[in-house]
């Protein structure tokens, strides 16, 4: 016989009600990955996702506990016509873990999201900073390394270089995470999973004349990164003071945010022969399908550094090798 889960036996009405309302289906799950130790940007973006698809569903009058297959699939339709199939798999990413939820919690019997597939997607190539347009970024805000503000937006576009952290990490980070001793700092990924990440010894230096100067900073608290009224610095601030540094900069034909600091890092690295199984524990990814998908992305990076430095070619004028191709 199978046992029914705890919340049915113990409060069938309330179930019921669950089961027939969207909002209180949503809430619901919402509370469950509260649980689960979901980040409130993540939790966000579940309500975001799931209130359109319930709107979606309450026009065909259906319920938590009656669509099906075909409402998702009519769903991921009407979505393709307004969004791009990378929005449209994030749908369906949220969509099943949803349904799954329904299904552990006795709610439904079915899984909808069974054989649905999530759609190919066209690879995009990310825009990165070039070497010359990494020097000049840097240069620039160094000249202002004298102020509060420019001492710390240098210490802020170093430590995203040289480790590729997300930008929600960074303005998360605490003085307490820093270890410039040892040349590591603490971060604390999706799912608040914790990870060491080294520093290089510029990024080092720059933190350190940093922490000194945000010493003076009255009522700031633990936060790593702050503005000169004491307040924690936000993801939104970060971007704009990027913006605008990269204005002053020159920088044309990229945009210069927090997510393109992490594709140079990534490029870099990648470009440079940098392990991909490293890169995947430095990036925060729990398996190495993103930094398999980078390596994709880069590989024409990876191809030029391979014409610089293929020993074969380079020892080609010593080795008795054919010369010419089989027609």
């Amino acid at each position: 016989m199978s046992i029914k889960p705890v919340s049915l036996l113990r409060f069938p009405s309330q179930a019921n009600e669950v089961a027939s309302d969207f909002d209180l289906a949503i809430d619901a799950f919402l509370f469950s990955r509260k649980i689960a130790n979901r980040a409130p940007r993540t939790l966000e973006d579940y309500k975001e996702h799931l209130r359109h698809f319930a709107d979606f569903c309450r026009l065909r009058q259906e319920t938590p506990a009656t669509f099906n297959r075909q409402t998702i699939v009519d769903y991921v339709q009407l979505r393709l016509a307004k969004v791009t199939p990378q929005t449209v798999n994030h749908d369906l990413r949220v969509i099943k873990a949803f349904c799954r939820w329904l299904v552990l919690e006795g709610y439904r019997e079915d899984n909808p999201f069974r054989n649905i597939e999530k759609l190919k997607e066209p690879m995009h190539y990310p825009r990165t900073l070039s070497d010359e347009q990494i020097v000049a970024l840097v240069n620039t805000i160094a000249q202002h390394a004298d102020t509060f503000v420019g001492l710390r937006d240098l210490a802020f576009v170093c430590l995203l270089l040289d480790t590729g952290i997300r930008v929600s990490e960074a303005v998360e980070l605490t003085i307490s995470d820093l270890d410039l001793a040892q040349g590591f700092v603490r971060v604390f990924g999706k799912g608040r999973k914790e990870r060491l990440v080294p520093l290089g010894k510029s990024t080092c230096v720059v933190l350190h004349r940093y922490l000194l100067r945000r010493a003076t900073i009255n009522n700031a608290g633990d936060w790593l990164f702050v503005s000169t009224l004491g307040t924690k610095w936000t993801r939104f601030q970060a971007g704009k003071q990027l913006k605008a540094w990269a204005k002053r900069a020159r920088i044309e034909g990229v945009r210069v945010s927090p997510h393109s600091l992490r594709f140079t890092f990534v490029r870099k690295w990648l470009q440079s022969g940098g392990d991909s199984l490293i890169l995947q524990r430095l990036l925060g990814h729990s398996t190495p399908a993103m930094t398999a998908y980078y390596a994709r992305l880069f590989a024409t990076d990876l191809k030029d550094a391979h014409k610089r430095h293929s020993p074969m070619d380079t020892l080609a004028p010593t080795l008795k090798l054919p010369r010419q191709r089989i027609k």
